[in-house]
């Protein structure tokens, strides 16, 4: 019997319960469902295979499953694939969660009957579509207990949202950084893929006897780290939305899952620990929409966070605008400007009693760095 293949539409902060429905939907229908989730492990930015790989997903589907928050249905690539869909003729089930509820969805996602992914006829209503278009029987599943797991993710969604939502915007200024070392953390598959540019525009922001150190694996990361302050950390490499982890090694960019045998990756919570011993007053992160990162580092330090899904153009005009400002205005006027000058969806979050932040650049500093990782000035 041929396989029914489903298209998972989802912001990448969902990503937990596109994991919890493609596990339940392929183990349930015995292997006969074969499910596509839309965004890869790792959260890739947004470049030229994309458009390809989903067209191509769409086509050789027979039912679009689309995941519905407060968040996701504001996305505008989300409601891409669902128009993509629409022109095809794939019938469009949304799975709404976490406060959204089916009735309130904007167009073009009120059209479709809607479900709610937390209760259990709303899950009972999903394996019905899927039966139907298998010409099966339901399954026998507990879907008491399936929508107990869908309120679980819930329940850890709302609290990250929570958490980064109460404390997004700006504050007076209360403090200035002098001097601040800059750390720029990436990868070498990231970089090839085209994003060398961006880690200069952050270097050379800043005044040649500012200290910029860049690093490219777990180690060089540690040590730098553990050797002194830094005022400014820049991640520009793959994270996972689901834990927050950053990937020094390759990846498979389909999968998003690690391609080679000796994994480098550095957990969230780790980092969190090394950036409050180095006094990190700023974390940005420009490679990835991940509420579990931005929400781990927020614990010790205010962070700059991406909202969803960017072509590098646009962040590499957010990246110019933002620390071309940095080192003559505060951090929230530096962020305004960025946001105006690109349009790019960044989020300022700042950490819970803090202020706003001036790095201010004073006296003569020498560049004194060692170390193979290490780059310094121009």
């Amino acid at each position: 019997m041929e396989k029914l293949k489903i298209f998972l539409s989802h912001v990448t902060v969902e990503s937990r319960l596109a994991d919890l429905l493609q596990a339940h939907l392929t183990h349930d229908f015995l292997g006969l469902v074969e499910v596509f989730v839309s965004s890869d492990r790792t959260s890739i930015t947004a470049g030229e295979e994309w458009l390809p790989k989903i067209i191509h997903e769409l086509d050789q589907s027979s039912l679009m499953l689309v995941l519905c928050s407060p968040d996701s249905v504001e996305r505008k690539w989300i409601n891409f694939e669902i128009g993509a869909a629409r022109f095809r003729g794939i019938p469009i089930l949304p799975f709404c969660h976490s406060d959204q509820e089916p009735d309130l969805r904007p167009v073009p996602l009120n059209l479709p009957q809607g479900i709610q992914g937390s209760k259990s006829d709303g899950v009972w209503k999903l394996y019905k579509a899927v039966s139907q278009l298998l010409g099966s029987q339901v399954p026998d599943v507990r879907f008491d207990s399936y929508a107990d797991e869908v309120r679980k993710f819930e329940a850890e969604y709302r609290n990250e949202r929570t958490s980064l939502r109460d404390r997004a915007g700006a504050r007076p200024p209360s403090e200035t950084v002098a001097n601040p070392r800059v750390l720029c953390i990436s990868s070498p598959q990231f970089l090839k893929l085209g994003y060398q540019d961006q880690l200069e525009v952050v270097l050379k922001a800043f005044p040649e006897d500012i200290e910029h150190v860049r690093v490219f694996n777990s180690s060089d990361l540690q040590r730098q780290l553990n050797d002194g302050p830094f005022g400014i950390v820049h991640i520009a490499a793959f994270v996972c939305p689901r834990s927050g982890d950053m990937y020094f090694s390759d990846i498979d960019l389909n999968s998003g899952a690690g391609n080679t045998q000796e994994r480098d990756v550095f957990g969230a919570k780790a980092l969190a620990t090394l950036l409050e011993l180095a006094n990190t007053r700023l974390a940005v992160i420009t490679s990835s929409d991940s509420l579990a990162l931005a929400a781990t580092l927020l614990s010790v330090t205010n962070v700059v966070a991406t909202r969803d899904m960017l072509s590098p153009k646009v962040m590499a005009a957010w990246i110019a605008g933002f620390y071309g400002m940095l080192k003559n205005k505060s951090l929230a006027e530096s962020f305004k400007y960025a946001v105006d000058v690109s349009r790019a969806p960044m989020c300022l979050y700042p950490r819970s009693g803090d202020g706003d932040i001036v790095f201010k650049v004073e006296g003569d500093r020498k560049n004194d760095i060692s170390g193979d990782a290490v780059v310094t000035g121009r």
